[in-house]
């Protein structure tokens, strides 16, 4: 049975029914309560939706600022009423509800986010570096073989390079003959090279120099981070504790947020949605659920 705390002066006021009759009342519904007030000659009691079609009166009568009361409320609401309450929650009331998930649901989720939202939550928290150092060689291959990875941001990135630094990638990739040139030499050289001789070369490189390179190539266009998979984007993430993973995927604006929500159990969805504003819920209430109101039973436990 639905039982809320409810002040029972409060339906004397709204309703005119005398505080000694409404014990006579316990576990009737509100409908059975008017009806029998109504057949009394209890005018208010006859008209008592239009008193239910006031938000003012929701919030007071059902006492909605009593976390309890509303949870009451939403357990008789059906899985799509509560997807409809949801985008009236904020961003941070939305993200409280990631703590009931796992761990590996949360990176599950994160991992499935366009790749534009997955980027700019990650780069909340790290660098490219960061993520870079968890990416695989073929990974970092890939993306270098992109087409989008037009040769001139690698040329771009290399004549940014000191001499010395040049030199050591220079010798690792065409041997002892590049030793000690000059950093115009190397430079033309590269820009002699033909395209597939030149991708072969920056596939060549040793693993930090190409982490570098990445870096420098996303540094002169960032939206090339988007051509990253997922999967390495999200790598960095594993490290943190839960409570910073949800606290990380709060950045995230609502409309992402809540079909993460959608997939918890009813149950859970209803305790997520306690934190509605009361005032939002009473006037939700009085719009499209006098139905539920009038179900609910108006007696507590103590009084019952």
């Amino acid at each position: 049975m639905i039982q809320l705390n409810v002040d029972f002066t409060l339906l004397n006021k709204f309703f005119g029914i005398p505080i000694k009759r409404i014990f006579q009342y316990a576990n009737k519904d509100i409908e059975e309560i008017m009806e029998l007030e109504a057949a009394q000659g209890n005018q208010k009691a006859a008209n008592y939706k239009k008193i239910l079609s006031d938000p003012d009166k929701i919030l007071e009568i059902f006492k909605l600022a009593n976390v309890e009361n509303k949870l009451i409320i939403l357990q008789n609401m059906s899985e799509g009423d509560l997807d409809n309450l949801l985008p009236y929650l904020t961003q941070e009331q939305l993200a409280k509800g990631l703590n009931f998930f796992t761990e590996e649901k949360l990176l599950e989720f994160s991992s499935k986010l366009p790749i534009e939202e997955l980027c700019g939550m990650i780069f909340e928290k790290f660098t490219l570096l960061d993520v870079l150092s968890f990416m695989s060689e073929d990974s970092m291959d890939k993306f270098i073989m992109e087409p989008d990875v037009e040769r001139k941001y690698a040329q771009n990135y290399f004549e940014s390079l000191d001499k010395e630094t040049l030199e050591k990638i220079m010798m690792y990739s065409f041997g002892e003959e590049f030793e000690g040139k000059n950093r115009d030499e190397y430079l033309q050289h590269l820009e002699n090279l033909e395209f597939k001789e030149y991708k072969r070369f920056l596939l060549s490189m040793e693993r930090e120099n190409k982490i570098n390179l990445i870096n420098g190539i996303a540094a002169q266009e960032p939206d090339l981070v988007y051509l990253l998979e997922p999967s390495d984007i999200i790598a960095p993430m594993e490290l943190l504790m839960k409570e910073d993973k949800v606290k990380l995927m709060s950045t995230l604006d609502s409309e992402f947020l809540i079909p993460m929500i959608q997939e918890l159990p009813l149950d859970l969805t209803q305790i997520v949605l306690t934190q509605i504003d009361q005032n939002d819920f009473a006037e939700i209430l009085a719009r499209d659920f006098q139905d539920i109101l009038s179900s609910v039973v108006l007696f507590s436990n103590k009084a019952a």
